[in-house]
């Protein structure tokens, strides 16, 4: 089976056998220190180290494993629940010893960081909020069916990029890529177990706010900024000032009742029994904290700059949403369904995956999603997307009460895009134009020519390493030996019209599992089967690699096979193209039609085709 194959793989490796990633998939010596603030997901005895790893990475949700010796034979318990660098109850059966799944504690030997350089005078502060999995669909994005008050005024005092694009619709990937300034494939982080620190990647690489703490900035994390453990710990203490703990990734809910959900076994949808300002959900629990670390900064503001990065996790199901924000969104049969709820005609099988995420949506290709739970769905998504906008509001609040506001620059972003029925689909995980997508507003005061304007500069994640470096007065991160692959946007907040700024934006998405014997992914879709959408795979499992092109008027992917030993495409061997026609999109219609169509075998556009592939190509060979 499957499984089983894939197990005996990562044991392999774990012996040594496998010769293209020789490292250890999970760490090979209990890390002392660290407590699994966490429940046991499973316990399964007779398992040795190697399988006790392989089940670990296997298991969904699974953060660190033991593996022991019992006096009936080995025991394999698995844990899910966050990591501390506390000690006190060391030796508990909270806190304990543990191997950690898909990586090494540290994963290779950092470099030691020289003292931090004084800020230069007049530097800006940052204020850096992450949300997960949200697209557009905000009321500052010409979106009518959300609440979104707060994040609408921010954009009326800062920049809308219209067209800004994540590297990678996946957490982890999209997540490693904009905190360290690199692509995806510098990361070579493509999955939820590998990560830039690794020995052979980027252990001396200076992450995002690893560089403003080398130039004097308290910095201060928590929430959702990488995705949990990758890297190990949210790079505490390397890019967070050490004094102050990286805050929870993912603080656990405090009990609470829904007054509707569904599905009733394992909810995507529930209407929470909980106040608005209330600390009772994960997301509270880390505007609370961000709140706290205002202050803190405040505090020493005399004596220093901030980068405060706040991540948080709604709209990211399930939609455990406080009822009130359900009151915003009209009822869920008023609420409209996607404008096309197919795949693009043409689509090669690659490029599509099953919805994914949410309960209660089981279907095959091009089969009808049930109408009524869309509606429910792309409701409570809409929910939560005002929730969101109701914390970040208080943030904002918070700093124009402390007095930071005029010199602070503030980005809200969402880490990927998402589907809500388009393309016959949920979640990311798609090279599509709604996945790759997001908003992206900038708030700098001190760049008056920016104020309340948009732009439709095509603008990367990728580029907020270098943008917000140049906005706090810092230099150039290249002029210091930091080999980051963006571009600063701030340009752009000189001339926003100036939309030729850039000529072209870039993601991708890696797949496993795929038997392909040559060009498979050219059919079309028959058969679920042939989708494999999975965050649990190594390196050097990938088997496909999809690069997409975005240019103002066009977006080109080609589906690559990929070579698994020497951890690069093969460039002959393609799988499948697309090409979509975006004439007239502005990026302020989510259900825009250009994508209900492949037209990559149409005569008429075989130049286009042959002068963007060339563009993707040479994209590759920069990595």
């Amino acid at each position: 089976p499957p499984t089983t194959m894939v197990c005996l793989f990562v044991v392999l490796a774990l012996l040594g056998f496998a010769a293209a990633d020789p490292a250890p998939q999970c760490g090979t010596v209990p890390i002392k220190g660290l407590c699994i603030n966490a429940t046991v997901l499973r316990k399964i005895n007779g398992f040795d180290f190697g399988h006790c790893c392989c089940e670990c990475m296997l298991e969904r949700g699974c953060t660190a494993f033991v593996a022991r010796q019992e006096a009936d034979g080995m025991q394999c318990i698995l844990h899910k629940g966050e990591l501390s660098s506390h000690n006190e109850n060391y030796g508990n059966e909270s806190c304990t010893g543990a191997f950690l799944r898909g990586q090494d504690i540290p994963p290779a030997p950092l470099p030691t960081q020289p003292p931090p350089t004084k800020s230069p005078s007049g530097a800006q502060n940052v204020l850096f909020l992450a949300v997960d999995d949200m697209r557009p669909s905000i009321g500052a994005y010409n979106f009518s069916l959300v609440h979104t008050p707060n994040m609408d005024q921010l954009a009326r005092g800062g920049l809308r990029f219209d067209q800004a694009y994540v590297q990678y619709a996946y957490c982890a990937p999209s997540r490693n890529s904009f905190m360290s300034g690199r692509r995806p494939d510098t990361t070579q982080v493509w999955n939820f177990i590998n990560h830039f620190r690794e020995a052979a990647v980027g252990a001396a690489w200076q992450s995002m706010p690893e560089y403003f703490k080398q130039h004097g900035y308290l910095t201060l994390g928590g929430g959702k900024l990488f995705h949990p453990d990758v890297p190990p710990l949210n790079d505490w203490p390397q890019s967070w000032t050490p004094e102050y703990p990286y805050f929870e990734n993912q603080p656990k809910n405090d009990p609470y009742n829904c007054t509707a959900s569904f599905p009733s076994d394992s909810p995507t949808y529930c209407e929470a029994q909980v106040d608005k300002d209330a600390s009772t959900l994960t997301d509270q629990k880390i505007r609370d904290n961000c709140l706290e670390h205002l202050k803190l900064a405040k505090s020493k503001q005399d004596d220093q700059p901030f980068f405060i990065g706040c991540g948080f996790h709604k709209p990211h199901v399930p939609w455990v949403v406080p009822e009130e924000f359900y009151s915003y969104i009209p009822a869920a049969e008023d609420v409209p369904l996607a404008a096309d709820g197919y795949a693009p005609v043409g689509m090669p099988e690659c490029a599509w995956h099953p919805p994914a995420d949410v309960h209660g949506i089981d279907i095959g290709f091009n089969q009808t999603i049930n109408a009524t739970i869309s509606h429910w769905y792309r409701r409570a998504y809409y929910a939560a997307v005002s929730y969101q906008d109701y914390i970040i509001g208080q943030i904002l609040a918070e700093l124009e009460t402390l007095g930071l506001a005029d010199n602070t620059t503030v980005v809200v972003f969402g880490d990927h895009g998402w589907q809500l029925g388009e393309h016959d689909t949920y979640a990311k995980m798609t090279n599509f134009e709604l996945a790759t997508h997001i908003p992206l507003i900038i708030r700098a005061p001190h760049k008056t020519n920016s104020t309340g304007k948009s732009t439709r500069v095509l603008a990367e994640a990728v580029d907020f390493y270098p943008t917000l470096a140049e906005l706090a007065g810092l230099p150039d991160p290249k002029s210091e030996g930091q080999d980051i692959n963006g571009t600063s946007l701030v340009p752009v907040f000189d001339n926003p019209e100036a939309i030729d700024f850039k000529t072209a934006a870039f993601s991708q998405f890696g797949k496993v599992g795929y038997d392909h014997v040559g060009t498979l992914c050219l059919r079309l879709v028959t058969q679920i089967s042939n989708f494999s959408v999975d965050a649990v795979f190594l390196r050097n499992q990938t088997k496909i690699m999809g690069y997409t092109i975005r240019v103002p008027e066009w977006r080109y992917t080609c589906w690559f096979g990929f070579d698994d030993v020497n951890i690069k495409i093969n460039q002959s061997d393609i799988l499948g193209r697309e090409l979509y026609d975006h004439r007239g999109d502005t990026g302020l219609w989510l259900d825009y039609p250009g994508e209900n169509v492949n037209l990559v075998e149409r005569s008429e556009w075989q130049s286009l085709v042959q002068e963007l592939h060339a563009l993707l190509l040479d994209y590759i060979q920069l990595k």
